[in-house]
């Protein structure tokens, strides 16, 4: 028994996972797919997005709260997440996250959705920009070539969908044309390293679900810049040929076992959902909907077991 109590590993906030950051995003996602859904019936479908946006708030802060706090007590192991050329890419989760956190209260305080986004967007451009310094000073490696990277960089996409609600178009077009630019430079070389290998370690590989993210995003960005037309479709036609392809190598995905890593498969399959309920409205968007439901819900309830076990606080 003491042997036993003894193997028990400590808790401690240092071991809190940057991945983890991941969750307000697909939370936000699936929000904004409950809205979007919600346009056809303002019922009890508008209050189930209402709900989710609220818990993206809510997760946004515990979350950010948590490693906020763990960079004051362990500063020294968040810099090595930092620093680390996989983990330090989902910084630019906090970001994203905020902007969804914005979005949240677009309806109702447009002015207090105003204000975050552009903090959400200076502190992207902070993030990005710090990331692709280092790389400029020679400090980079291989290894940063994983679909992570699209998060800081790409993600400057995400802004762009809300800019246009709040009158800020301009802001908007700019932002798409840095994401969008970023996205073409990068998608080549991280499908090159791929390509050319070596695979990535079994924990890494929900990243890869990651990929679907821009063109269903991009396809939600232009709508939003320009209205529904070819650029539309061609994005969208790519992001379900993406999908299409994820959905093959699921198993390979999946053959880690469960782990925050996990949350990478929410975001880009709630923006595909998003996407599809724009552009496809009736039992195809339900459908869609419905599917990013059930996997960003079983993400969460597995999730929070692990946290009431302590699984987050204890060294891999």
């Amino acid at each position: 028994m003491q042997k036993g109590l003894a193997d028990v590993k400590p808790l401690s906030l240092a071991y809190f996972p940057l991945p983890l950051l991941a969750a307000p995003m697909g939370l936000g996602g699936l929000g904004l797919a409950w809205r979007q859904m919600a346009t056809a019936d303002a019922g009890w479908v508008w209050a189930v997005g209402e709900v989710l946006m609220a818990l993206t708030v809510l997760s946004w802060i515990v979350i950010v709260g948590l490693h906020a706090a763990r960079a004051v007590a362990h500063p020294g192991m968040l810099r090595d997440d930092w620093l680390h050329p996989f983990r330090g890419s989902f910084t630019g989760a906090v970001s994203i996250g905020l902007m969804l956190v914005a979005a949240t209260f677009i309806p109702y305080l447009p002015g207090v959705a105003r204000a975050l986004l552009i903090a959400a967007i200076l502190l992207h451009w902070a993030i990005g920009l710090a990331i692709l310094s280092r790389v400029l000073r020679g400090e980079g490696s291989a290894e940063i070539l994983a679909p992570p990277l699209l998060i800081p960089l790409v993600g400057n996409i995400v802004a762009t969908i809300f800019c246009v609600p709040l009158g800020l178009g301009q802001l908007g077009w700019m932002l798409f044309g840095i994401g969008g630019l970023l996205w073409l430079g990068v998608q080549p070389l991280l499908l090159g390293r791929i390509f050319a290998g070596p695979p990535p370690a079994p924990v890494l590989r929900p990243a890869l679900f990651i990929l679907l993210a821009p063109p269903a995003v991009g396809a939600l960005a232009i709508g939003a810049l320009n209205g529904q037309g070819p650029f539309v479709w061609a994005l969208y036609g790519f992001a379900a040929f993406t999908l299409a392809l994820l959905l093959t190598a699921l198993r390979y995905m999946m053959a880690g076992g469960f782990n925050a890593g996990f949350w990478a498969f929410t975001f880009p399959l709630a923006a595909f959902s998003v996407s599809t309920t724009k552009i496809a409205p009736g039992w195809i968007g339900a459908v869609v909907l419905a599917l990013a439901t059930v996997v960003i819900g079983t993400i969460t309830l597995r999730t929070a077991h692990l946290a009431w076990k302590g699984a987050f606080f204890r060294a891999p």
